[in-house]
């Protein structure tokens, strides 16, 4: 990652590790979008390239499984966003 690129926080988190994902623009206009964990990296139009949102099941079918704000923090889990099964996609 480079230093001298401006990234964001994203309200998602990455599919593989759970850590926070980050946003920028490239020099082609498209999205980057990366893990502040593992580093996985993507360009797309939108977080689920590599965030949570993005979950499908074998059979390709929506995992419904969205990157929501953590409402319960707690000692064992502060973190801001987390990966929540909701009920509608």
């Amino acid at each position: 990652m480079s230093d001298n690129q401006n990234w964001e926080l994203t309200a998602h988190v990455c599919r593989i590790c759970l850590g926070r994902v980050l946003s920028h623009e490239a020099d082609d206009g498209r999205q980057v979008f990366r893990c502040s964990n593992c580093g996985v990296e993507r360009k797309g139009e939108d977080a689920s390239v590599i965030c949570t949102c993005g979950l499908k099941l074998k059979t390709k079918i929506d995992a419904k499984i969205r990157c929501v704000p953590n409402d319960r923090k707690t000692a064992e889990c502060v973190s801001e966003i987390v990966a929540m099964q909701v009920q509608q996609a």
